[in-house]
C-alpha cells in the first residue's frame, strides 16, 4: 500500500487543513516522502530522541473513509528535532528502522534523510513562530 506523506510548516490549523494530496503547490516549506505511517513514526522519534512516553500529536483533519489525515507534531518533538545534531539524527534513524520492523516498517534506505529533513522543518517552524504539521494519504 502506498502511503504518501508530507511534513510542512504552516502558520495555523486553518492553513494546514487546506494542504493535501489534491492541494499541491501550497508554497509552505515542506518535505514529501512515502511508505510509512507518520503518526506512528513521530511517536517513535519522540521516544528515541527525548525518552519517556510520546506526546499525542494533535489531529487537525481526522481520517475518514478517504484515507487522508492532517496532524500537528508535538512541541516537545519539534524542539528535540530542532536541537538534534546530524549524527544524532542518523543514530535515531537506525533505531527507528529497527523499532519499526516490528510494526509496519520504515523506509530504511532514506530514514536518515527523512529525519534530517523533518528536523530542518522543525527549525524553520521555530524561526518563523509557526507549527510543523504532517498530512498523509493511505488509500
Amino acid at each position: 500500500m502506498l502511503r504518501v506523506v508530507e511534513f510542512f510548516v504552516a502558520p495555523d490549523d486553518g492553513a494546514s487543513a487546506l494542504v493535501g494530496p489534491k492541494r499541491q503547490g501550497h508554497g509552505f516549506p515542506a518535505f514529501r516522502c512515502a511508505d510509512f505511517y507518520p503518526d506512528d513514526a513521530v511517536e517513535d522519534w519522540e521516544v528515541l530522541l527525548v525518552g519517556g512516553v510520546a506526546s499525542d500529536s494533535r489531529v487537525v483533519v481526522p481520517m475518514k473513509c478517504d484515507g487522508f489525515m492532517v496532524f500537528e507534531l508535538s512541541e516537545r518533538l519539534c524542539s528535540a528535532l530542532a536541537a538534534a545534531s546530524r549524527a544524532r539524527l542518523v543514530e535515531v534513524a537506525v533505531q527507528w528502522v529497527e523499532l519499526a520492523e516490528a510494526k509496519d516498517g520504515a523506509p530504511a534506505e532514506i530514514a536518515a534523510e527523512i529525519l534530517t529533513a523533518v528536523a530542518g522543518l522543525a527549525r524553520t517552524a521555530g524561526d518563523l513562530g509557526q507549527s510543523l504539521y504532517c498530512w498523509y494519504f493511505a488509500p
